[in-house]
């Protein structure tokens, strides 16, 4: 038995074969906090060939320290990418940490269940933009500058 559905366009666009257009993204300084190296290093590597400047943190406390140390010597971060599901310190407290220290920092907030959570409206509070695990790179890349658009914070 052979099953073929029509492929369908995302939400917004004419065809299938047009991608919405990426509004330019200039560099910035980025803080990616997660418990899995593998990803840390993935994450890294895309976001450092995009020409942002990112530190990463392993795990949910490592996050929170490089975010206020970097904010007391003011080389804040433009982003905060973090995970959901960390032990010691989950997601959650690390985008009410930042929120707190920082009120306009956006927060993107990595998870596994991220379809399920966007499906549901389960938007975490403090949290400005919610993606799947893993992300994909144009999802990611479309988040960033969603959330970046008209901020100042950039690398200096």
């Amino acid at each position: 038995m052979r099953l073929i559905f029509p492929a369908s366009a995302p939400a917004g666009l004419a065809n299938a074969g047009q991608r919405p257009a990426l509004p330019p993204l200039q560099p910035s300084r980025i803080l990616v906090v997660d418990d899995d190296p593998v990803l840390l290093r993935s994450l890294r590597n895309v976001l450092e060939t995009d020409q942002h400047q990112v530190t990463v943190a392993d795990g949910g406390r490592a996050g929170i320290e490089a975010f206020l140390t970097a904010e007391r010597n003011g080389q804040r971060f433009a982003v905060v990418i973090t995970d959901l599901g960390m032990p010691y310190v989950d997601g959650r407290q690390v985008a009410a940490a930042i929120k707190t220290a920082s009120p306009a920092t956006p927060v993107i907030m990595l998870t596994g269940w991220g379809r399920r959570m966007i499906t549901e409206n389960e938007m975490p509070e403090h949290i400005d933009r919610l993606l799947s695990k893993p992300p994909k790179i144009g999802e990611l890349r479309m988040a960033l500058a969603e959330v970046t658009a008209g901020s100042s914070q950039t690398t200096a």
